[in-house]
């Protein structure tokens, strides 16, 4: 590719040959069907499908499967709850535990309880969403997990 840019052959080659990498770095399940379970499959199939398409090679199956890979990237990286009930039922218990104290401090004239209050209820607040919310393809990941025969990078 340094050499000849220019070269079709070279491209195409290069395409197929990373497309072909995107399969062989992610796990596989017992079905033979490719997924990916870790950060570093992500982030190489990421890399390898922004290549492909700024490439512009190997012909079409090979762009489109480029195309799926990426938006099935970005699909994953959207956030989810892993148990939403859990997380409504702890984060409401939180906030109305916090609003009573912090309504009763504010009635006895308590300006510590306020403050308290609004802290250790904000606090807990954000506890339940780092432990509750995660990312799609992690989600995916925990899921097939029993069913992956060869793990990959």
């Amino acid at each position: 590719m340094t050499a000849d840019p220019g070269d079709e052959e070279i491209r195409d080659r290069l395409a197929r040959a990373l497309a072909e990498s995107t399969v062989r770095v992610r796990s596989l399940t017992r079905d033979r069907r490719p997924v990916m379970t870790t950060r570093g499959q992500r982030e190489f199939c990421a890399a390898a499908a922004d290549r492909i398409i700024e490439l512009g090679a190997g012909g079409n199956a090979v762009q489109s499967a480029a195309r799926s890979l990426r938006k099935e990237i970005e699909a994953g990286e959207t956030w989810t709850w892993r148990a939403p009930t859990n997380a409504f039922v702890l984060s409401t218990a939180a906030a109305a535990i916090g609003l009573v104290w912090a309504v009763t401090g504010g009635l006895q004239g308590d300006v510590a309880d306020v403050a308290t209050a609004s802290v250790l209820s904000s606090v807990a607040l954000v506890i339940v969403t780092l432990r509750h919310r995660t990312r799609r393809w992690q989600i995916e990941a925990d899921r097939v997990a029993a069913l992956v025969c060869r793990n990959g990078l």
